[in-house]
């Protein structure tokens, strides 16, 4: 099984990471993240999806019922549950879903930089990074559009592990390219605030989006 080839949502991603971390503790050992995806979708994803449809069936009905007692309020009247089944799905399923799939809502932290000059991910920012990443209780990973290695593809994009010099390197990254980084645990969000702050200073990164939960008076990161 290649983790490439297996497109992850950001729930999927939550559960094997936790799947991962379960897994460590019963063999005593750390599990690489790329075995605790294979043994994820041999072994659990399909009881796991089960369960998830179930939550999110029972969810979605929780938000109809709330729909059709505010509209019913405004009609002055009971408008049934087709009617308002019907509203709630043409007006806010597609957005509720997207929200409930969304980074953010499954545990994790994102910041987008464009770099600013030609410099490359070369040995000493890619150490630098690494160190960075490991000083905190927390998983930190890095896309590029351009990237070869990689430990899982989330919605279609490549992610590496920032905490691993090796696969940094293999990013080639140029001026006016842009770089996603993700981070999940308790220390979340120190460690994408710090590991943000150096590429901006490093590569003169520019256009920073926003990070949910980010001192947006960092300095150099306008997060």
């Amino acid at each position: 099984m290649k983790v490439e080839e297996i497109n992850l949502t950001p729930a999927e991603l939550h559960a094997i990471l936790e799947h991962q971390r379960v897994m460590t503790l019963e063999q005593g050992a750390e599990v690489s993240l790329e075995a605790a995806i294979e043994d994820f979708i041999s072994n659990c994803r399909t009881q796991w999806l089960n369960e998830k449809q179930h939550q999110d069936l029972s969810a979605q009905i929780n938000e109809i019922e709330k729909h059709k007692y505010f509209r019913s309020i405004e009609e002055k009247r009971d408008i049934g549950k087709k009617v308002a089944a019907e509203e709630w799905c043409a007006k806010y399923a597609r957005l509720w879903r997207a929200e409930r799939e969304s980074l953010e809502r499954n545990g994790f932290l994102q910041a987008k930089l464009i770099l600013g000059v030609e410099k490359g991910l070369h040995l000493q920012p890619a150490a630098t990074i690494a160190r960075l990443a490991r000083k905190y209780n927390c998983e930190v990973y890095l896309h590029h559009e351009k990237i070869d290695y990689c430990n899982f593809v989330l919605q279609g994009k490549k992610y590496v592990n920032v905490k691993t010099v090796i696969g940094l390197l293999s990013i080639t990254a140029a001026m006016g390219d842009s770089l996603e980084v993700i981070s999940s645990g308790p220390q979340a969000k120190e460690a994408l605030a710090e590991i943000a702050t150096y590429i901006n200073e490093t590569f003169q990164a520019q256009d920073i989006e926003g990070v949910a939960g980010i001192d947006p008076q960092l300095p150099a990161t306008n997060l």
